[in-house]
């Protein structure tokens, strides 16, 4: 049974702690967000598109030509999409997959989609999405499903075309990493050590605090 106060974090939260501790402090220990500015829901849009073309593929026990030839395994069937960690009574961990393979030997590799805005062939792996597949890796290797020891970034970008009444033409790009559960257990440890403590200094560079300083200064 899940504890209505208990703290529940998540990959995307824990993302925040990098960017800035002190608001990722003041989301769970104040419930104050950042405030969301105009974003596009594309993205959305695009991934419930992608995933039910895979469900298409799980269902006849076949990959997806897109990624044919690219990842090892069969899709998960059934798929299990969100996974916890119960951590202590005060904090647990849970993440959704967009999907995962299931190798030959009854090992499990996380994948990840991200559409994109630039080539991704030409650009270096943000941090936060290696991030991403540990923590994915380290929720199934604590709900007993052994990894591989990687995982699949998957991009989805619009390329050009001369032709695009006939349909927009799609670079699919498999990206590949190792994994490490024990990084996301550290992780985790230490969003639990800030959350425990007083509110801390902010980042250098985080936009909301700066803004909010400023406004501050300006009212005394």
């Amino acid at each position: 049974m899940v504890k209505e106060d208990k703290i529940w974090l998540s990959p995307t939260g824990i993302e925040g702690m990098n960017r800035c501790p002190r608001c990722f402090w003041l989301q769970y220990r104040k419930r104050i967000r950042q405030p969301e500015g105009i974003v596009s829901r594309l993205a959305n849009r695009f991934d419930k598109i992608i995933k039910n073309y895979f469900d298409i593929y799980r269902e006849i026990g076949e990959l997806p030509p897109m990624i044919e030839g690219q990842v090892e395994g069969k899709l998960e069937k059934p798929f299990t999409e969100t996974y916890f960690y119960h951590y202590n009574s005060q904090y647990g961990l849970y993440g959704k997959l967009d999907d995962c393979l299931v190798t030959a030997d009854g090992r499990y590799t996380p994948i990840d989609h991200k559409t994109s805005s630039s080539d991704p062939r030409e650009k270096d792996t943000l941090p936060a999405y290696q991030n991403q597949l540990d923590m994915y890796a380290f929720l199934l290797e604590e709900n007993n499903k052994k990894t591989s020891g990687i995982g699949h970034l998957i991009y989805f970008y619009p390329r050009d075309g001369e032709n695009l009444h006939q349909g927009f033409p799609m670079l699919v790009y498999v990206e590949t990493l190792k994994t490490n559960p024990d990084n996301a257990k550290k992780e985790l440890l230490k969003a639990i050590s800030i959350l425990e403590g007083d509110m801390p200094e902010p980042s250098e560079d985080c936009p909301f605090c700066k803004w909010y300083d400023k406004v501050k200064d300006e009212f005394k």
